[in-house]
């Protein structure tokens, strides 16, 4: 049996996955809380009123950005929000 992990560093084996299975084809399927419907776009996650900006960057610059970024464990969107909220 193999011992794996998800995205978050939490381990699971092959007797999870077949029983995560099993459930998910069982006749009650999935129970899990966190389902609801789907909602189709991007979720916003800056307020309703929020428009999209564009930058362009050259490679050098963008290249820095997702570096930063990704060292402050954030998205480039997010450390540009945190940047000028700063000024």
């Amino acid at each position: 049996m193999g011992t794996y992990s998800d995205v978050n560093g939490i381990p699971f084996t092959d007797e999870d996955i077949e029983s995560w299975a099993a459930e998910a084809e069982s006749d009650t399927g999935y129970t899990g809380k966190h389902l609801g419907p789907s909602v189709p776009g991007r979720p916003i996650s800056v307020g309703a009123q929020a428009r999209p900006f564009t930058l362009r960057l050259d490679a050098a610059r963008r290249a820095k950005l997702d570096e930063v970024a990704q060292e402050r464990h954030t998205t480039p969107s997010q450390l540009m929000r945190e940047l000028i909220d700063a000024l």
